[in-house]
């Protein structure tokens, strides 16, 4: 089976978040054929301001390419009020602008989040998925994750450590695997 280019970007900007854990678990735990990328070159992507006949700034036209190339999108998001974190809007906002290439039309994306709530960032969940959908991208809503009490489940090395958690990260591939292995699209038609 061909390598399936996974990129995961993780809405939280904080080396030893929550979300963060979750993204380096989803990461790690990723079997073959599942190739996974961190991206993380939060501080080069300034603010949105497209502007039509404008060149998109250098780190969002490589963050624009990247998400281009890869076959599934993986995103991490924390949750604030509710709502994503704006750093993550504008990841969102750059990805959407409607100038080739077009890196969310008909992308299959996946979610996560974690939160120390009992809901685990399901409600920014619920606001990134509608994002998403309005950019063109097709969201894996069967294939989510949410880690609810993070508290819980992150050690103080920002790792994910509780069972339950990485058990479900681990679900996850394997749906996504067999999902693929038996000739599926990896979207729900």
């Amino acid at each position: 089976m061909e390598i399936i280019d996974v990129l995961a970007i993780c809405g939280s900007t904080r080396e030893k978040s929550f979300n963060r854990a979750l993204t380096l678990a989803a990461r790690d735990l990723a079997p073959d054929p599942f190739r996974v990328e961190v991206w993380d070159d939060h501080t080069g992507l300034p603010h949105v301001e497209a502007a039509p006949g404008r060149p998109f700034p250098a780190a969002v036209g490589a963050l624009r390419d990247r998400v281009s190339r890869a076959d599934i999108l993986l995103l991490v998001t924390p949750e604030l009020n509710r709502n994503i974190p704006g750093r993550l809007k504008d990841i969102v906002d750059w990805l959407s602008v409607p100038a080739p290439p077009r890196p969310l039309m008909g992308r299959p994306v996946m979610l996560m989040s974690a939160s120390p709530n009992r809901f685990g960032g399901a409600f920014a969940q619920l606001q990134l998925a509608d994002l998403l959908r309005r950019a063109g991208a097709e969201v894996l809503t069967d294939l989510d994750v949410t880690v609810g009490s993070a508290h819980r489940h992150v050690d103080d090395a920002g790792n994910l450590v509780g069972e339950e958690p990485r058990h479900e990260v681990a679900q996850l591939w394997r749906r996504l695997l067999a999902r693929t292995a038996d000739g599926r699209q990896a979207v729900p038609v």
